[in-house]
């Protein structure tokens, strides 16, 4: 049974407000905004990972981090998507998670094309540092702690 299981929409609701009164967006821009499962809900933009591992705190009092959410943000993805969330799907498309979206749809041109003209694939750059160290959170507010490993906001 994935650890996931455990969690509702509503945590998940909760995790959004709770998210957004402690400045999430700080946590996306101090881990670089290079979540590749991105959990859309109502214009706003969560990830998929981090939200997750809040509701389950939520639902059994142990949060995650994103880092240890089974399957990280595909396992996070699939939990969220089970529960009727829309997720964007931003990973290589050799990574997709089934029943996710990319954030632009794929056109058909195959139509347009010559049979005669090679098609030559091209490497698409990574997104994510070679080096990526996990962030810290603070367990009460979910925001990075600095290097002290105090919370400027909590203490």
């Amino acid at each position: 049974m994935s650890l996931l299981n455990s969690i509702d929409r509503d945590h998940v609701l909760t995790a959004m407000e709770t998210w957004d009164a402690a400045g999430g967006a700080n946590y996306m821009l101090v881990r670089g905004g290079v979540s590749t499962h991105v959990l859309l809900h109502r214009g706003r933009e969560y990830d998929a990972a981090a939200i997750a591992g809040i509701a389950h705190g939520l639902a059994t009092g142990r949060t995650l981090t994103p880092a240890d959410v089974p399957g990280g943000g595909a396992g996070a993805s699939k939990a969220l998507t089970r529960l009727g969330f829309q997720i964007r799907d931003d990973s290589p498309p050799s990574e997709r998670v089934p029943g996710t979206r990319a954030r632009t749809p794929r056109s058909s041109t195959s139509s347009t094309r010559s049979s005669s003209t090679p098609r030559t694939p091209t490497t698409r750059p990574k997104r994510v540092a070679e080096v990526d160290r996990p962030v810290n959170l603070c367990p009460r507010c979910f925001i990075a702690l600095p290097a002290t490993g105090i919370c400027d906001t909590c203490d």
